[in-house]
């Protein structure tokens, strides 16, 4: 019989887009934006001037020494020949919700809530752009193994485990375990979607100088960009891309290897699916579930959530539970 155990499921990273028909609009929305948020006094604000260009500027949102967000001005140039016109945007990126920090945690959502509230009530239209699903399994992470089951054709993996069988290390980073392989920054930046699984107590320490207090290992299902140039509606793209993916506990460390093994050697999808299936069948592993529903809740509030004439939140109900109405779908 197949064991299973469902872990809790996150948003760490959200981006969103507003597309502006010219710079002045552009100027206009990034400049009302910014001074909401200074008469809120939810943030500090900082144009970041080394990393900005003339065709990206960064304005950075700071919780103490923190960056927790940026809103980012945009815009691409097409050349003399082109038909179409320059193209005009504002990118609102949201970073670190889950930090097992309550202050930072806090902070973080009260910000999302509160640009997306501002945007309903303004009927200015936004996107999603971006969107990262973290699985937080409390275990150490030489307990957690997660596997791409179904491959696409055009992208290299890199193999299980901490070694190649003559030695060198597989990846560089300690404690960290990437899926796909990319050559260069482009090929990454461009891919519609990639994972990893890593040691979130030890990032934060070593990263952060910050113990969160228990093991923790993430595992993080990052969509991109192209994936929701291409995926425009529904909740159903969210969920085939996380189901390329199977992550296991193991109690049994010599059976992860053996498993690592196994799947190193074969070249299927239907290959690695016996594999995993056997060593679950025989209660040598426990299959995680996602527990999408704080994903997806959370989604649905900023959906409708707006301010009345007192500058507070105010939630409104959907006219039916159905994820596939989100706004965030919308082009």
């Amino acid at each position: 019989m197949q064991e299973y155990k469902t872990v809790n499921t996150y948003i760490d990273t959200l981006g969103i887009r507003c597309v502006c028909d010219g710079i002045y609009q552009r100027t206009s929305l990034f400049k009302t934006l910014i001074n909401f948020l200074r008469a809120r006094n939810i943030v500090g604000i900082k144009y970041n001037k080394e990393r900005s260009t003339k065709y990206y500027q960064i304005t950075e949102l700071l919780h103490g020494n923190t960056k927790i967000a940026s809103i980012d001005r945009g815009y691409y140039q097409n050349d003399n020949n082109s038909f179409n016109p320059d193209y005009y945007y504002i990118n609102i990126s949201f970073y670190g919700l889950k930090r097992y920090s309550k202050i930072k945690d806090e902070a973080s959502l009260l910000l999302v809530r509160t640009i997306t509230a501002f945007l309903n009530t303004y009927n200015i239209d936004f996107k999603l752009i971006e969107l990262d699903i973290a699985m937080d399994v409390q275990a150490p992470i030489d307990n957690i193994l997660a596997v791409c089951v179904r491959r696409s054709p055009n992208i290299e993996y890199y193999q299980l485990g901490d070694s190649y069988s003559n030695g060198e290390t597989i990846q560089e980073d300690i404690g960290t375990y990437y899926m796909e392989y990319f050559e260069s920054f482009k090929q990454k930046n461009n891919a519609m979607n990639r994972a990893y699984l890593y040691d979130k107590r030890f990032k934060e320490l070593s990263k952060y100088n910050k113990d969160i207090g228990f093991d923790l290992t993430r595992f993080e299902v990052k969509l991109q960009k192209r994936f929701f140039v291409k995926n425009t509606s529904g909740f159903i793209p969210i969920y085939k891309a996380l189901n390329k993916y199977t992550v296991l506990e193991f109690e049994d460390i010599k059976q992860k290897e053996q498993l690592i093994q196994k799947l190193n050697s074969v070249t299927t999808s239907k290959q690695r699916r016996k594999a995993i299936d056997d060593i679950i069948e025989n209660n040598n592993a426990i299959l995680l579930h996602q527990k999408m529903i704080l994903v997806g809740s959370l989604l649905r509030e900023l959906d409708t959530i707006k301010l009345n004439t007192q500058g507070d939140f105010v939630l409104q109900k959907h006219k039916n539970n159905l994820e596939s109405m989100s706004k965030f779908y919308r082009r």
